[in-house]
């Protein structure tokens, strides 16, 4: 479709049509499926593959509508525009600049690192965890009396990214602050009712089910739309020599696998280097890259790696090497940010922090050192290159058997465009945060029980409140909640930490540490904050080495050439819990079908290879006497025999096996995510919520596919596991 066909939809949007789009008016795909419902005024979630114009699609239609439906005199937040990082709220500021500017319309930023709510900008830029504490704190009153709300004028709310608060405490939450901004809008005492409906819609990358997540974020009357789109592939690999190899359709994870070169954990950051040179570097430049993102599994890795490069990289070539991640102090981000957009040649090592779609320009290559936790987030990263090129380019930097196999496997379901279905289940936890949110946004006064229990049938609707009353009768026994005069209030506990501004209360992911602060001793600007002081020795942070010594309670560094740095600092990190679609690549990357479950007979006894991730395994050892966790293949194997038959008996035992999960609920607690509040249940609450999120079907069918085999040593997926069982 060319530019002739596309006009009419661009005149439709009149000037913010052409400050969107341009002179040329050429709309994509994705532009042309999106802007009619969404100016119809319908709720829309829109999935599509990264860069492929989502955010315009949304927000051009979105703010037509919600301009001509403000009045011209009034100085009010209009619209919300809602993203899960801060480096994604300052990304689409950079991007949105230009196109609200030319309308005349204001924007700003509400994150910790930037507050312009209190300008009363148009369009206003914001997390999940600062919306929560706007909801808050931003209440006017005329003594006890509501008088208005910073966002009781807000008329639409685009969520981006929105595949990324999926299945998440912190997507629930994200529900209820919707619900919350629904009902402030059209509820509140002292507030006049808007007559105009709230308009909701979402951005997301290609999910299983987008119609499910439409009507669990935006509401039962969203709609999806679905544009389909992938990019060829191409990997650098080993065979037959180091070369850049095109994905191929008949290419099978164990092809790929073997394609795979594996970077040893010893000298890891000297063997990266020198296979990122190899891939960079080509015979011309068809194949040479100047721009690369290279994603690691931690901030350490981060920190060791990009010092390693930062002293290698720029005596092959002139270019500039980068660090980003979370610890790293908001100057540094943003730096690292900007500097890499702007730049001809340079390397960013990031942490995940740079996975969702913050504009660094055209990347050439994207580098992968481990594996991310599934498809989904494999699709993300490499989606950040191949934007000028039509195509991506991947790097696979594994460090062990068991990533490689993951990462091959990830990367022909990628190509295929499979992923695997999202789960869903309630956390309960959530309703906890939300009720010392919402009632403390009603001080000095209070809240009604009857006002609590009505938002929980709006989010979450149940035949009779039974477990939202259950939970606020639990944490009045606690203290947290007082009931006076039929008001809800919060307890001294909850009180002093709203008072104290805990930004904690505002969030439903885990705290951020925040820890001792690193200083550059000669501007003195705090570079991060670390979990483990370390004093009068070398280390690496922020792609830089440099000498720390302990003073006054900071850490302060000069920079240093002279003396190598072994290691990076040290942050307050939790291995996570091996997710079942992670363990699922695992078994595929091994040559091993679904329902393979073989045992391997080992001089310390057999191990059983299962493969179900850490919330099967869990359940497992708590049902099966003979076995017990293997060390280093937590989620993978378990020491012990179990056969067909004991498997086939417990899978049958419906009743046997919901009693044994609600029994063995806080084993499986921490291998499910159930939100940070889950421990403020009532206790039989946390045994529904994690039964739930367990999913004793999928686990009963789980159980009844297992295919329990001896693996012959003869066969030579025991020779890639027994790698795997050398390697720990």
């Amino acid at each position: 479709m060319g530019t002739g066909a596309d006009r009419p939809t661009v005149r439709s949007l009149g000037t913010v049509g052409r400050a969107f789009f341009g002179r040329f008016q050429r709309l994509r795909d994705v532009q042309r499926h999106a802007i009619p419902p969404i100016l119809s005024g319908d709720d829309v979630l829109v999935s599509a593959a990264t860069a492929t114009g989502k955010t315009e699609a949304i927000l051009a239609p979105l703010l037509f509508r919600t301009r001509g439906r403000t009045p011209a005199d009034v100085a009010r937040i209009r619209m919300l525009l809602i993203a899960p990082t801060r480096a994604l709220v300052n990304d689409l500021a950079r991007r949105l600049e230009t196109p609200i500017d030319r309308l005349g319309l204001t924007w700003g930023l509400q994150t910790s690192d930037r507050r312009d709510k209190n300008s009363h900008p148009f369009l206003l830029i914001t997390t999940p965890e600062s919306f929560d504490s706007m909801l808050v704190r931003d209440v006017r009153r005329h003594g006890a009396r509501v008088a208005d709300h910073l966002l009781a004028g807000v008329a639409a709310v685009y969520v981006d990214e929105a595949h990324l608060f999926d299945g998440t405490a912190r997507g629930d939450h994200l529900c209820w602050l919707l619900a919350r901004l629904r009902r402030l809008r059209r509820l509140d005492v002292g507030i006049p009712a808007d007559p105009i409906t709230l308009q909701t819609c979402a951005g997301s990358a290609t999910v299983s089910h987008p119609e499910d997540l439409a009507r669990r974020l935006l509401g039962p009357g969203a709609v999806s739309i679905r544009v389909a789109g992938t990019r060829r592939i191409d990997v650098f690999g080993d065979s037959p020599s180091p070369a850049w190899t095109t994905l191929g359709a008949s290419a099978t994870a164990t092809v790929v696998r073997d394609q795979i070169h594996i970077v040893p954990t010893r000298s890891f950051a000297r063997a990266a280097e020198r296979r990122l040179w190899q891939a960079m570097s080509g015979p011309d430049d068809t194949y040479r890259s100047r721009k690369v993102l290279v994603f690691v599994p931690s901030r350490r890795i981060c920190d060791t790696l990009s010092a390693h490069l930062a002293e290698t990289l720029p005596k092959r070539r002139d270019l500039r090497v980068l660090a980003h991640h979370g610890s790293l102090s908001r100057t540094r981000r943003e730096g690292a940010e900007r500097t890499f957009g702007e730049a001809r040649d340079a390397v960013l090592v990031a942490t995940t922090t740079m996975e969702v779609g913050v504009d660094i320009g055209d990347v050439d290559l994207v580098a992968i050192v481990g594996a991310p936790p599934g498809t989904r987030s494999l699709l993300q990263r490499i989606g950040r290159a191949g934007r000028r090129l039509g195509h991506t380019r991947v790097l696979p930097l594994p460090r062990t058997a068991i990533e490689r196999s993951a990462l091959a496997s990830m990367l022909t379901s990628a190509r295929d465009g499979k992923l695997e279905p999202e789960g869903y289940a309630r956390r309960w936890s959530v309703f906890v945060q939300q009720t010392a949110s919402f009632v403390a946004q009603a001080k000095p006064v209070g809240r009604r029980r009857s006002d609590l229990l009505a938002l929980a049938q709006d989010v979450w609707p149940e035949q009779r409140p039974v477990t939202a009353n259950a939970i606020v009768n639990d944490l009045l026994d606690g203290d947290f909640l007082v009931e006076r005069h039929g008001r809800l209030a919060l307890g001294e506990p909850w009180a002093n930490l709203f008072d104290t501004g805990e930004r904690g209360m505002h969030a439903n992911l885990d705290a951020a540490y925040v820890g001792t602060p690193v200083v550059d001793a000669s501007t003195g600007e705090i570079v991060a904050h670390v979990a483990e002081a370390v004093d009068d020795q070398p280390l690496a942070l922020a792609g830089q080495r440099w000498h720390a010594r302990v003073a006054d309670g900071e850490i302060l560094l000069r920079p240093t050439v002279d003396e190598p740095a072994q290691d990076g600092v040290r942050y307050a990190v939790r291995r996570g819990p091996i997710g079942r679609e992670y363990a699922l690549h695992v078994q595929r990357g091994f040559g091993l079908s679904e329902a393979d479950a073989p045992l391997l007979d080992l001089p310390c006894g057999p191990v059983w290879m299962h493969f179900g991730g850490s919330a099967y395994q869990a359940l497992l050892c708590n049902l099966m006497p003979a076995v017990y966790p293997a060390a280093g293949l937590s989620g993978f194997a378990i020491r012990g025999k179990p056969d067909d038959s004991i498997l086939a008996e417990l899978a049958d035992q419906t009743d046997a096996l919901q009693s044994a999960v609600e029994e063995h609920f806080e084993a499986l607690e921490p291998t499910l995510s159930p939100g940070p509040y889950q421990r403020r249940l009532p206790e039989q609450c946390r045994r529904k919520v994690v039964a739930d999120l367990f999913d004793l079907s999928t686990f009963r069918r789980w159980l009844f596919s297992r295919r329990v085999w001896q693996l012959a040593d003869t066969d030579q997926r025991y020779a890639h596991l027994q790698t795997m069982l050398h390697e720990i």
